[in-house]
C-alpha cells in the first residue's frame, strides 16, 4: 500500500503570509500488523503542530505504498486543523504514504520576496536575482507541495522507504530509517523530475524544536547528504527547490518536500 502526500513549506519569517511546511503525522509511526492508523496532514512552522486543514479538492494524489504494491488512499477529510486519513495496515513491513498538492499563486513585494529566499535556503535565487538586477522586482510564484511519511508495521523490515515515488520533488532515504537508532546518520538522496538534485539545502527538525530547524546541510555533487539523528522519536527532514520559469502568469516556481518518521532509541 501507499500513500503520496503534498509537503507545505516551513518558512521561519513569520511576518509573510507564505505557504507552510506540510507534514504528513501518523498517530502511531510503529504499528501492530492488523493496526488502523491515522495519518495527519499538518501544516505550519513549528512541526508537527498544525496551524491549518487542507482541503481535500487540492489534493492531486494520496497513496500508500507497501512491498506488495500501491493503492490509492481515500477517505481523506478534514478533522479540526488537519486533512485526514485512516488506512488499515494488516500485513507486517514498511509503509510509505504520501500527498500531493496541486500548484498555489503566491504573489510578494521585492523585499518579502528576497527575505523569503534568504531564511528559507534559496541563497542560490537570491544571487540571480541579484546578479540579472532584479532585486527592486516583486514576485510571482507558483508552489507544491509533496509530503510523505515512513510507518513500521511489526518487526519485518523491508526497502519499501528506499524506492522513490516519483514525486517531482523527493526525499528518498538510502536505507531503512527503521534499522538505524539515535546517534546513527541517516543517508538520503534528493531527486527533482528523477534526477539527483546537487546543492540542495536540507534541514531537519523534532517537535519541541519551535519555528528553527535542529541543522541543515547542503546535497552533494550526486544529491546526497547524511542527516545526523540526535534525537530519538518523531523526525522530519524538508527542502524547497526553486526554479525562474519567466512565464506570463508567473516567473517563479518552488517545490516544497517533507519526509517524517521515527527515530529509535
Amino acid at each position: 500500500m501507499y500513500l503520496i502526500a503534498a509537503c507545505f513549506i516551513m518558512v521561519s519569517i513569520p511576518m509573510l503570509m507564505l505557504a507552510h511546511d506540510m507534514w504528513l503525522v501518523p498517530q502511531k509511526f510503529i504499528i501492530t500488523p492488523g493496526e488502523s492508523v491515522t495519518i495527519a496532514a499538518n501544516t505550519g512552522m513549528d512541526f508537527p503542530k498544525s496551524l491549518n486543514a487542507v482541503l481535500p479538492v487540492r489534493v492531486n494524489q494520496s497513496i500508500l505504498a507497501g512491498k506488495a504494491g500501491l493503492k490509492k488512499l481515500t477517505g481523506l477529510t478534514v478533522k479540526g486543523k488537519s486533512l485526514t486519513a485512516t488506512c488499515l495496515l494488516k500485513n507486517p513491513g514498511t509503509y510509505v504514504a504520501a500527498i500531493s498538492l496541486y500548484p498555489k499563486e503566491i504573489k510578494l513585494k521585492a523585499k518579502e520576496f528576497n527575505d523569503y529566499l534568504l531564511h528559507d535556503g534559496l541563497s542560490g535565487i537570491y544571487k540571480l536575482r541579484e546578479k540579472e538586477g532584479i532585486l527592486g522586482e516583486d514576485a510571482v510564484e507558483h508552489y507544491s507541495k509533496y509530503a510523505k511519511t515512513i510507518i513500521q508495521s511489526g518487526d519485518q523490515l523491508d526497502d519499501t522507504p528506499t524506492k522513490p515515488l516519483h514525486l517531482p520533488l523527493e526525499i528518498v532515504p538510502t536505507v531503512n530509517p527503521y534499522k538505524l537508532h539515535r546517534g546513527d546518520k541517516l543517508g538520503v538522496t534528493v531527486f527533482f523530475r528523477g534526477k539527483p538534485l546537487p546543492g540542495a539545502e536540507l534541514a531537519w527538525s523534532f517537535p519541541g524544536q519551535g519555528e528553527k530547524f535542529a541543522g541543515s546541510i547542503r546535497t552533494d555533487g550526486n544529491g546526497n547528504a547524511a542527516v545526523p539523528l540526535t534525537k530519538s522519536g518523531p523526525y522530519v527532514i524538508r527542502l524547497t527547490h526553486m526554479e525562474w520559469v519567466k512565464k506570463k502568469t508567473h516567473q517563479w516556481e518552488s517545490y516544497w518536500a517533507t519526509m517524517t518518521f521515527n527515530v529509535r532509541h
